[in-house]
Parts: structure tokens; C-alpha cells; sequence
């Protein structure tokens, strides 16, 4: 049976709402498996469907209606997908029973030759066996203790099986493909009139889209947009996105510090950084003169020698004088880097702080998927739980359309409220680690912490250390989230952030 690769037929959905070179990748799946051969019948559908013109025309230039025609289609390719599988694990009892049959012993195949053969005929007449001419084959006087007769009633039968399943896929993917192409034409529709007659922004229905379950229902959309139109009434949550994450960019008209993790790696030196010569270990300042020892056979002892002695030439930088810990390099920047939000999910943040969070999180994600952004979580209370959100964003996405762990290998993730106290050291640990992980993506990060702040100051030891980030350039940003009947005071946290926004919710009480 052909091995059904649901990532194959999604990756055409995702080149199809990107750029629509279907062709280049057809091109590719030939390359890549060139020894595949065969119809394959989900594919040539979904090919067709999508060089159908209508559905061009209805997605447009949309963002949003693209994510919808991109979940409407993976369900049915999900579906599809499973259905057919459930087809594969059917056949493989008759799979069985042919390799099975092949063992008989002489005796065996003498008294059921023509069990066999009334059996198969029942069940593939249909589908091109030919029993009389078996018969024929098997009929004679030495017929069924000849092996060649077997091999042929093996190869017939085994075809019959391939024809009858092939015909069954065809047979389903065209009775669902109807239902399915008409839901996806009056979805696209009423997706379009809704957003236009409620005067609703692209930015905001995408927010609300993706936190529903990938259906289309107008109930649910409205509900999940009252909870992205929080962000109306605190525009605090846009600014502090906006400035959050930077990155080096030569055109960028912002400068920034480029630091290095626990390596001491300079990963965006320039010449005018170089101070001059020096001896050490650091393979990552060789000058040229050792690089050429290095790759030279009869130098390599020598070589090799001068590294653990730590006598190799190497550049001296100026950033040397910085912290050993974090480097430091400046270089124009764009703010599109990566960003960390840590949030608080004590007892405290409950009912309106969570919901505030909750739409905050939302726009940081739609900000970070359409600027191609690192976006990484730590919620914290007594407990950590880092989460890389763009992983969690992808694989909530595949679990919409109806994927299980069998299709496709990925954990479930969330945001847990689990109550309790508030602890900072565990987080502030995770955090570290986070923006000094070599060859990781956040060593350039700027940090958003969301909670009311009753957190107790940790030791000594970690102020210092959160205070050496801020010097190499990475900005902490705080979003206070506080009842209106309480003042707005003074937190010690203050003189280790950039900026704290205070937002205040007032307490429904009922009587």
C-alpha cells in the first residue's frame, strides 16, 4: 500500500497561501522521490482545487482568508489522510493472508486452491482478476503444486487489492470534495462580509481567528474579538510591543549592543573592533597566519601544541574590556528581534489581569509570526514553564486540523493559571539561561514581564546579574496589571526596568 505523508500535502497548502509556485515544488517531490510512481489521488485533487481561479479570486491578498482556506483544506486533507489509512489497515489482512498462502506446503495448496480462488473472486471480480483464466492454470494435472502459478495468483491478487484501493480513495475523495468545496466557497464569503460590515480590521479578525478552534462560527469569532479589543482600551499593549526586539540591520537607524552568550563568541565584530594582537586559546580570533598552520598536515602538531599551551596568535578586541560574562559591540539595529515575556500566573493574576494577558499574548504572536520573530514564554509562580510560542502557535494550528501525535510528532502546549505564590528566582534562573544559550536566538532579546509586581526581591547575586544584561543592552519592560482602588506605588523592581506601564481594571463584585 502507497505511504500516505500528510506533511507532503500540507506543505502544498502552505507554498500555495505563500507565494502559489505550485509547480516549483511538484518539481521538487519528483526530484526528491523519484522511484515513487502511481497515481495519487489526493494530490491530483488538490492541484486541481487549487488551480482553480475562483479560489484565487476569493483569497485575494487576505492574510485572514488565507488562514482560512488553509485550515478548511488541511481538515479535509486530515480526514482524507485518515480515512485512507483506515483503508491501508483493512487491506493488510488480505496483504496477510497472500504472504501466508505463499508458504503452504505442497499438500496444502492441493486442497485450497480452489477455496482461494472462489474467495478472491468474491471479493475482486470487479477489479480485474481473472479467475477463469486461474482456473485454467490450476486445473491441470500438476497445476497446484507448481510454484510459477502460485507467484502469478499472488501478483494478480495483490494487483486486484491495489486497483480496488485506489478506486476506493478516488470514490471518497470525490464524494467529500463536493461538500467540502461548497463549505469553503460560503465560509470565504461569510467570513469577508462579516469582517467588512462590522468594519472589523484585518489585525484584530486574525487575532480572533486563531484563538478559535479553526471553524468558522460567528458566535465564537465575536467572543474571541472581545477579548483582542482589550487592547483598544489599553494601547499600553501596542506600545510595549512596538518597542520590543531589535536585531542588526546595517540600514537600521537604531543602534544597539551586540552581545555574545557564555562562548565569548563575537558574533557581529568589525574591523574597527580590533585593538590589536595577543596570544590565546580563542578559536574564533585566529589570525590568518594560524588558520593556514591549521589546515596545513605537517602543521597540525604544531598547531595543536600552540592551542593548549594557549599560545596561538590571535585579534584583541576593544569589547575585551566589557564584562567577560557579555561582550559588547555596537551595530546598527531595526527593532524586529527576538523578544521573552514572562508572565506572572499566580492567584493574583486571575479574571481581568488573565484575560488582559491573554490578549496581549495574542497580539505578540500575530506581531511575531508576521515579522518572521522569535517569541519565547516563561509563566511562572511558584513554578516555571518555558514555551517557545511560535513552536506552540504551529503546533496548535496542526492539532485545529485534526492531527494526532501518529501524524505528526509535536506536544500540546498552553498558558496554565496553577495559582499559588509568586517566586522570581526560579524564573529569573530560566531567563538567564535563555538569553546566555549558545547558538540560541535570544542573547539580543528584550524582555517583557506582565504581573502586579508582588513579587519579593530575590539575592543580591541576581540583581547584579540582571543589571549586567541591561548594560549589554538588553531592555526589560514591565506591564503592572493592578485593581483601580489600589494606588499606584513604588516598587523596588523599578530601578531594573526600562519602563513599567501600570494598567488598572475595576472589580466587578456580586452581591
Amino acid at each position: 500500500m502507497k505511504k500516505l505523508n500528510i506533511q507532503r500535502y500540507l506543505k502544498l497548502l502552505e507554498i500555495y497561501v505563500e507565494d502559489g509556485n505550485i509547480p516549483k515544488y511538484l518539481e521538487q517531490l519528483r526530484e526528491q522521490h523519484p522511484f515513487e510512481s502511481g497515481d495519487d489521488p489526493l494530490m491530483d485533487y488538490l492541484v486541481r482545487l487549487l488551480e482553480n481561479g475562483k479560489i484565487r479570486q476569493l483569497i485575494g491578498t487576505s492574510r485572514l482568508k488565507k488562514k482560512v482556506f488553509y485550515s478548511s483544506a488541511g481538515r479535509f486533507i486530515t480526514e482524507c489522510v485518515h480515512q485512507l489509512k483506515f483503508q491501508n489497515q483493512r487491506a493488510w489482512t488480505e496483504h496477510h493472508n497472500i504472504e501466508r498462502m505463499m508458504e503452504w506446503s505442497d499438500e496444502k495448496r492441493q486442497m485450497e486452491w480452489r477455496s482461494v480462488l472462489q474467495q478472491v473472486d468474491e471479493k475482486h471480480r470487479n477489479d480485474g482478476f481473472d479467475t477463469t483464466f486461474l482456473q485454467q492454470m490450476f486445473g491441470s494435472a500438476d497445476g497446484a503444486t507448481k510454484q510459477e502459478n502460485w507467484d502469478r495468483l499472488a501478483f494478480d491478487w495483490e494487483k486486484a487489492l491495489q486497483y480496488n484501493h485506489h478506486k476506493k480513495e478516488k470514490d471518497f475523495i470525490g464524494m467529500k470534495s463536493v461538500n467540502f468545496e461548497t463549505g469553503l466557497f460560503k465560509t470565504l464569503d461569510t467570513v469577508q462580509h462579516h469582517v467588512e460590515k462590522e468594519k472589523i480590521s484585518e489585525e484584530q479578525a486574525l487575532q480572533a481567528w486563531d484563538m478559535m478552534d479553526g471553524r468558522w462560527t460567528q458566535t465564537e469569532f465575536e467572543k474571541q474579538l472581545k477579548l483582542v479589543r482589550i487592547q483598544d482600551h489599553y494601547p499600553e499593549l501596542e506600545e510595549v510591543v512596538e518597542k520590543m526586539g531589535r536585531f542588526a540591520d546595517n540600514a537600521g537607524k537604531e543602534r544597539m549592543a551586540i552581545a555574545s552568550g557564555k562562548s565569548l563568541k563575537m558574533e557581529h565584530s568589525s574591523g574597527s573592533d580590533i585593538e590589536g594582537v595577543t596570544v590565546g586559546d580563542d578559536l574564533n580570533s585566529l589570525l590568518p597566519i594560524e588558520l593556514a598552520q591549521y589546515i596545513d598536515e605537517a602543521m597540525e602538531d604544531l598547531f595543536i601544541y600552540k592551542y593548549r599551551t594557549r599560545r596561538l596568535q590571535t585579534f584583541r578586541y576593544k569589547s575585551e574590556s566589557s564584562k567577560q560574562a557579555r561582550r559588547l559591540g555596537f551595530a546598527h539595529a531595526t527593532r524586529k528581534g527576538p523578544m521573552v515575556v514572562c508572565v506572572d500566573t499566580s492567584a493574583s493574576m486571575y479574571g481581568a489581569p488573565q484575560r488582559i494577558t491573554t490578549s496581549l499574548l495574542s497580539l505578540m504572536e500575530e506581531t511575531a509570526e508576521l515579522t518572521k520573530r522569535n517569541l519565547f514564554m516563561i509563566d511562572f509562580s511558584v513554578t516555571t514553564r518555558p514555551i517557545d510560542l511560535m513552536q506552540r502557535r504551529k503546533e496548535k494550528r496542526l492539532i485545529k486540523l485534526g492531527l494526532t501525535k501518529d501524524d505528526y510528532n509535536f506536544e500540546r502546549g498552553h498558558v496554565p493559571f496553577i495559582g499559588g505564590g509568586t517566586d522570581s528566582r526560579n524564573m529569573l534562573e530560566q531567563l538567564f539561561e535563555l538569553l546566555d544559550e549558545e547558538g540560541g536566538h535570544y542573547v539580543n532579546a528584550d524582555v517583557l514581564w506582565v504581573t502586579d509586581f508582588m513579587i519579593p526581591i530575590p539575592q543580591d547575586a541576581y540583581l547584579q546579574r540582571l543589571q549586567s544584561y541591561r548594560d549589554t543592552g538588553t531592555k526589560f519592560y514591565g506591564m503592572r496589571i493592578m485593581p483601580s482602588t489600589e494606588k499606584e506605588t513604588y516598587t523596588d523592581w523599578q530601578k531594573y526596568f526600562d519602563h513599567i506601564y501600570r494598567l488598572t481594571y475595576q472589580i466587578v463584585r456580586r452581591y
